[in-house]
């Protein structure tokens, strides 16, 4: 990337919004791990509730965030670090299927597939985060 192009697209007002919009599935995806450690501990229905409206949440602005970031693309012809873009399809792919295990009834929607899922999810953003920041600093 060259110098114009990193100022460029850091002055992008569409950048600031996608940034804006990715710190809810990164904070979503984060507690849903501890609600669902907190259900595993005490088994009140609260947290996993809590566990199913964050993820849904997390699952919106997720997809919010795709779309604006694919805007930034089309309008800015900012060029996306690819392994960034396929882990963050892998990440909201895994909160999907976590959203669908954690609609089971009680115990089953959590222990123990629904808190590996949520575990292995943010495992998948860090490195996700990771690759993004690397790919873009170095490239």
């Amino acid at each position: 990337m060259t110098e114009y192009q990193t100022l460029r697209y850091s002055s992008s007002p569409v950048h600031s919004i996608y940034l804006a919009l990715v710190a809810f599935p990164i904070a979503c995806f984060s507690l849903t791990v501890l609600s669902d450690i907190a259900y595993w501990q005490t088994s009140n229905l609260m947290w996993l509730h809590f566990s199913e409206w964050l993820l849904l949440a997390g699952l919106v602005f997720g997809v919010l965030a795709a779309a604006v970031r694919a805007l930034d693309y089309l309008l800015y012809r900012t060029r996306p670090v690819w392994l960034a873009v396929l882990g963050g399809v892998v990440v909201l792919c895994l909160a999907a299927l976590n959203s669908f295990v954690h609609t089971a009834d009680g115990w089953t929607a959590v222990v123990p597939y629904g808190l590996i899922l949520s575990i292995v999810t943010v495992l998948v953003m860090i490195v996700t985060g990771w690759l993004g920041w690397r790919g873009g600093r170095h490239a």
